[in-house]
């Protein structure tokens, strides 16, 4: 079970009761330390020595080293539960480590069930799920222990509160050893019933006495101070045979003791007779200095300050009972932005540590009323996803139609709610092109697919109903509201998904199999046609993302990286491979957070990597020149790449470029300005590659001066090799020959030929 899981537990509800942990004796069978256990890994990655990794491993994306914990991490995690480790503690494996912790926990409730749940692990994961346990599981317990004493105190002082208000709205003075306030909500009842002088309260405290537990917690909430007033109103009546007078004695009186029942406190036969500044004066007093009661403070000020008796009658009939309302109102704004502040640092933290699925979840919860954040804060941080859980992998894609190849996206590239969701021309680098396939908290494979540039908004339906299980439905973009309209799972087609709306089991399907941009998306029964099928797409693997699911990025000028279903990585021009890793059992390709690149074999094994180890975290791109490199993300250099980019061929005669006037198979090539286009674009690797997948290409293999250089289909043949000379110029090794710019002309569209290798500018290029 992991510390994620564990806390869900602790949070969501009571622990199920767990058999008392034991010690178990260290055997052969238990995971020992290899040689160097305290040492960090090197940077450089060899595929002959590289260690297998466990299943589990490889899905925490190799950042755990493999090893038990050390003594410093064993010392920290006792010191949770202010114990200082000694070499008893820290000669322990980390299983019986932590039945020690559980031993010495009994002050530490949800520590203490952390650690049974950790240690019911089965035999094969126990060390992992102990050793999780002490690195991170104790300390989010510690928290969540921490936060549980805090709630139980401020719920005890509530629990205080309530009870001292409900004896001062009954008239019943407390007990000088404070035991009233410990009594149970029935026996305070009991207690009121037996010492207040109101009919009314006596007779609505016995109406409940025998009732549940919400009706005496209602009736001291508000029960008792409804019924003084009545008692109050029934005096009053009662005395208006004896003049407005004593009316007006028992009305002010009632007043005075509402005001002062605000505080919690009986207003004694001294108090009702004080005049009424002095009684305004009284209050001021008693909230001087407390911070909770700021509006009652200065409404009690702002009365004294009068020299008009109606003020002060007025504070004490209605002014204090307002101002205690702001003061409520007041307070629940701070503590709304105090939550919203949490989260703030909650979703910051997250982004630092690379929990993409935390950064979205804060990110909704913000959006959210104070009672979603609050709850975000108690429990919902604790039930999201892992971003491995995620697909095509963690971080964030765009979706390319498998008919068309255009990318999913809202119309107009707008977020605004109900914005339908079209195809259109994938922008490789537009966030609001980007989706989060992201797994719901403890589902098997429920996904809500989430905005990435807008984190708050997903793919739902127009008709949230789901229009009666027809077809046609749009696909549009809204707030994400939970609603059931917004859940999707997943089938494969090969590399690519089919995304399926959970509520009308209708595919993800571009309207009428348009190739057209703009064409919108609507829910059709599941076909697996090409127009419901999605590839997940790319020009970058963030930190912690990974080709695995995915298989490709692209560059927008047609370079691909593939990760191909024989285990080799490739990067290509067009069809032409022109850089690989050259493995063959390659399944995950990861961008890890200490910096390296790896790729690992199904059984977690590292079998190529970027020896870029402790550089991280790091940006992958695939770059537009079609150059893979890898850049740290805090100063932004590269720190490894293919090495192989796009370049223009520029001659040193006149300062003009190579120009493809064409794609079309036989063109010629010429002279051209250099203006920096496509068609003046170049790979090289053996050979020169064009964009559209051409290669520069000898007219049937020619070896004749003056024979035409052309565009052509790239078949790796004799007539498209060509090597690069130290003098300058490009030779095409079949021939012999060189490219040529012919007798030296200078003019714009001169058509290129090969001639025999002499030393003249128009033999050399840069």
């Amino acid at each position: 079970m992991t510390v994620t899981a564990t806390l869900t537990t602790l949070l969501a509800g009571p622990a199920l009761a767990a058999p008392a942990p034991t010690p178990v004796t260290p055997s052969s069978a238990a995971p020992k330390p290899a040689a160097g256990a305290k040492t960090k890994a090197p940077a450089s990655i060899k595929a002959a020595d590289a260690a297998p990794m466990t299943a589990k491993a490889a899905e925490a994306l190799a950042v755990d080293d493999g090893l038990p914990t050390s003594e410093e991490e064993k010392v920290r995690a006792a010191n949770e539960i202010g114990v200082e480790a000694d070499s008893e503690w820290l000669s322990q494996t980390d299983r019986n480590f932590v039945f020690k912790i559980w031993q010495n926990s009994e002050n530490y409730a949800l520590i203490r069930v952390a650690a049974e749940l950790a240690l019911g692990a089965d035999n094969a994961t126990v060390e992992d799920v102990c050793k999780e346990f002490i690195l991170k599981g104790i300390f989010d317990a510690k928290l969540a222990d921490d936060a549980k004493k805090i709630s139980d105190e401020a719920a005890a002082r509530e629990a205080r509160d309530l009870k001292r208000a409900a004896y001062a709205a009954a008239g019943v003075a407390l007990d000088t050893t404070g035991r009233m306030l410990t009594l149970s909500e029935r026996d305070v009842v009991i207690e009121i019933w037996t010492k207040a002088a109101g009919a009314r309260v006596k007779a609505a405290a016995v109406a409940v006495i025998n009732g549940t537990a919400a009706q005496q917690h209602e009736f001291l909430a508000t029960g008792v101070m409804a019924a003084a007033e009545q008692d109050v109103q029934d005096a009053i009546k009662a005395a208006e045979d004896a003049g407005a007078a004593e009316q007006a004695r028992l009305a002010r009186e009632g007043s005075m003791k509402a005001a002062a029942a605000i505080l919690g406190i009986v207003a004694d036969p001294g108090k009702l007779a004080m005049t009424d500044d002095n009684f305004v004066r009284w209050i001021w007093e008693l909230v001087d200095t407390d911070e909770n009661r700021i509006e009652i403070r200065a409404a009690a000020e702002r009365a004294l300050r009068s020299s008009d008796a109606a003020v002060w009658r007025a504070f004490i009939d209605t002014g204090m009972r307002e101002a205690d309302r702001r003061d409520l109102v007041r307070e629940l704004a701070e503590r709304e932005a105090a939550d919203r502040a949490a989260v703030q640092s909650i979703r910051t933290k997250a982004q630092a540590d690379g929990n993409d699925n935390i950064v979205t979840a804060a990110t909704q919860a913000l959006w959210g009323d104070a009672l979603f954040v609050s709850d975000f804060i108690r429990v919902g941080q604790y039930r999201v996803a892992p971003d491995a859980a995620n697909r095509p992998s963690a971080k964030q894609w765009q979706w390319s139609n498998g008919n068309s190849g255009l990318c999913l996206a809202a119309d107009a590239e707008s977020v605004t709610d109900g914005k339908q969701l079209v195809q259109t021309t994938c922008s490789y680098d537009n966030e609001k092109y980007r989706w989060i396939g992201m797994r719901v908290y403890n589902t098997g494979g429920q996904y809500r697919i989430i905005n990435a540039w807008d984190r708050s908004k997903c793919v739902s339906l127009a008709d949230k109903t789901g229009g009666g299980g027809a077809n046609g439905v749009n696909f549009v973009i809204r707030k994400c509201d939970g609603g059931a309209d917004q859940f999707f799972y997943y089938t494969k087609q090969g590399d690519n998904y089919v995304w399926t709306n959970e509520l009308t089991n209708k595919a993800i399907t571009v309207l009428n199999a348009s190739k057209v941009a703009g064409a919108a998306t609507i829910t059709y029964d599941v076909n697996n046609g090409t127009n419901q099928q999605w590839a997940p797409v790319n020009t970058k693997l963030v930190t912690g993302a990974e080709l695995s699911e995915a298989k490709f990025l692209h560059s927008t000028f047609g370079h691909t990286l593939r990760l191909q279903s024989d285990g080799n990585v490739v990067v290509s021009k067009g069809p032409r491979a022109v850089w690989a890793t050259n493995t063959t059992t390659g399944t995950r390709f990861v961008n890890q957070r200490d910096g390296n690149l790896v790729l690992y074999t199904a059984a977690g094994a590292a079998i190529w990597s970027s020896k870029t180890y402790g550089q991280g975290p790091s940006t992958l791109k695939l770059q537009n020149d079609g150059n893979l490199v890898l850049y740290r993300n805090d100063t932004g250099a590269a720190i490894w790449s293919t090495d192989l980019w796009d370049r223009a061929i520029t001659s040193v005669l006149n300062n003009k470029c190579v120009t493809a006037p064409s794609f079309t198979q036989g063109v010629q090539l010429e002279m051209r300005p250099c203006n920096g286009g496509n068609t003046q674009k170049f790979m090289f690797k053996d050979s020169f590659i064009s964009f559209g997948g051409m290669c520069i290409d000898v007219d049937h293999s020619g070896t004749a001066n003056g024979t035409k250089v052309q565009m052509w289909g790239c078949n790796n043949g004799v007539a498209q090799k060509w090597l690069f000379y130290s003098d300058g110029t490009i030779r095409n090794p079949n021939s012999g020959k060189c490219l040529d710019i012919p007798n030296s002309n200078t003019a714009d569209g001169v058509k290129l030929d090969i001639w025999t290798c002499g030393t003249g500018n128009n033999h050399k290029w840069k």
